[in-house]
């Protein structure tokens, strides 16, 4: 039995709580140890670090009052340590964090890209170094969703998009929710070198286009990933929230050569035990490439264990990627969620929008809005204790760009068109309340409709098509309208939309036509 230990006394019931039913050969040791000097190894006078969280990807242990671990491990185990609130990890040249150990002796099976070369024996201790820090409860994370380059080319759009305007930014770290890259995982260095030059640690989440395509099964197929950015689930703490890092992608295998939205038994059972150890008071943040729950159809298979396993807790969120549209859901017992309140899930837009296709600027860069009319470019979750408010920001220098307004006659020269306003605002969902002024005159609210913006829609399905043949427009979640009984009058006039959006934030923007 594997005993966590607390203060220097066994707890067993705790661990018979937190710890996972399958028990292997080997043990590893080690100490978590608080780092003060940030070289990476222990020194004399470096003490350990008590109750501290170490993983193997199914059990959870806790440190003594030594900060000594013990957790059992097989040949092909990564485990690794759950940043605690108030210290940082050590970070790579390409600040990706290092808080993790790989044991495969033998290295990975042999996969077109290549994996984890052979570790050899186990070290007599495995020691996992924590940097004290500052750590703020009111902070802010970066999201990038599908930055997917599948040329050396689109790696640079990634940077001349995105990576530019975000260099010196004062978030605390960023995370990666999947489709790092575009199936060709030996662009992951110079991905990675470009990323790190933002100048924040970055976590990474596996996307279906991450994994090992020629891989025989699922337990093969994150090879590679391990190889790059270490687990393919874990956890953080930052402030007073608990980020947790899934691998919802179920490779079906080389034959069957398709893949589903799956978490599995295993890493559902390591989600129960790394949350018994998170106080009931925290904000849980699931990170994930493909959602639970989308209004385009798109789904976890195992989303319902995932809702029961946080059923009691009372502050909750998601962010996922995957789709090419941008889209907030607030799931409740019709989806499913039978938990306190509302479950907040945010579907990002994406970074490569859709997939870099579309008519190029004057910078050589594709225009690539998503699927739903949304420019590309990323997210922001800013903490305030476990409050949160989250934002989108657009690629190509413009970050905030929040809406595209389509003045009466601009979608066409028919009757309707001409009495038509329409008004995508990027960022808001069925709770935002939209309202025109034209003219200077009295506000007047707009319609709520789910309809494909009509500037992607010629982008991806008309006269401008150019890029990726898949990329097709989607009815988009976020588009208002207003039928005017008669179209404006002859001349120049100024129409002012304005947004109260889910989170109470007002914002306008104005257009002359």
């Amino acid at each position: 039995m594997v005993l966590s230990k607390w203060s220097g006394w066994a707890v067993l019931g705790l661990s018979l709580a937190i710890c996972g039913t399958t028990f292997a050969a080997q043990t590893a040791t080690g100490v978590v140890f608080d780092d003060h000097n940030a070289n990476g190894k222990r020194d004399d006078g470096e003490p350990g670090i008590a109750g501290v969280a170490v993983s193997n990807q199914d059990d959870v242990v806790v440190t003594d009052a030594d900060g000594k671990y013990e957790i059992p491990i097989t040949d092909d185990t990564i485990f690794f340590v759950v940043k605690p609130a108030g210290y940082r990890v050590p970070v790579n040249n390409d600040n990706l964090p290092r808080f993790y150990y790989i044991h495969k002796p033998q290295g990975s099976p042999h996969s077109y890209y290549p994996g984890v070369a052979p570790t050899g024996p186990l070290p007599e201790s495995v020691d996992f170094p924590l940097i004290k820090v500052d750590e703020p409860d009111k902070f802010s994370v970066v999201v990038f969703a599908d930055p997917q380059p599948e040329t050396s080319q689109e790696v640079l759009y990634v940077r001349d998009d995105v990576v530019h305007q975000l260099v010196g930014t004062s978030a605390a770290f960023g995370i990666t929710v999947g489709d790092i890259m575009f199936d060709d995982l030996g662009m992951y260095d110079m991905y990675n070198h470009i990323v790190g030059q933002i100048g924040i640690p970055f976590y990474n989440v596996i996307g279906n286009h991450d994994m090992n395509y020629d891989a025989e099964d699922d337990d093969n197929s994150d090879e590679t990933f391990h190889r790059h950015f270490g687990p393919n689930y874990y956890s953080w703490d930052y402030g007073k929230v608990h980020f947790v890092a899934f691998d919802d992608v179920k490779w079906m295998g080389r034959e069957a050569g398709h893949y589903v939205g799956e978490l599995g038994e295993k890493q559902l059972q390591w989600l129960k035990n790394d949350l018994a150890l998170v106080p009931m008071d925290r904000l849980v943040v699931l990170t994930m490439h493909i959602p639970l729950t989308t209004a385009g159809g798109h789904n976890l298979n195992d989303k319902d264990q995932v809702f029961e396993l946080l059923k009691d807790r009372p502050k909750v969120l998601a962010v996922a990627g995957h789709t090419h549209f941008h889209e907030h859901n607030f799931l409740t017992a019709e989806n499913g969620w039978h938990g306190h309140g509302v479950f907040h899930e945010l579907v990002s837009g994406t970074v490569s929008g859709s997939w870099w296709s579309g008519p190029k600027d004057e910078r050589g860069v594709p225009i690539a809005d998503t699927r739903d009319g949304s420019p590309n470019g990323y997210s922001t979750l800013e903490f305030d204790g476990t409050d949160y408010v989250t934002s989108y920001h657009a690629g190509a220098g413009a970050p905030d760009d929040a809406m595209r307004i389509y003045p009466p006659g601009s979608t066409g020269r028919d009757s309707d068109a001409r009495k038509t306003l329409l008004v995508n605002v990027f960022d808001c969902s069925s709770k935002c309340i939209v309202e025109f002024s034209l003219d200077g005159g009295d506000w007047v609210s707009m319609d709520r409709v789910i309809i494909k913006d009509p500037f992607v829609e010629a982008m991806l399905d008309g006269v401008m098509r150019s890029g990726k043949a898949w990329a097709t427009a989607v009815e988009c979640q976020h588009m208002w309208r207003y039928e005017f009984p008669e179209p404006p009058g002859r001349g120049t006039h100024v129409v002012t939309i304005r947004v109260v959006d889910h989170f109470g934030r007002e914002y306008s923007r104005s257009k002359v036509f």
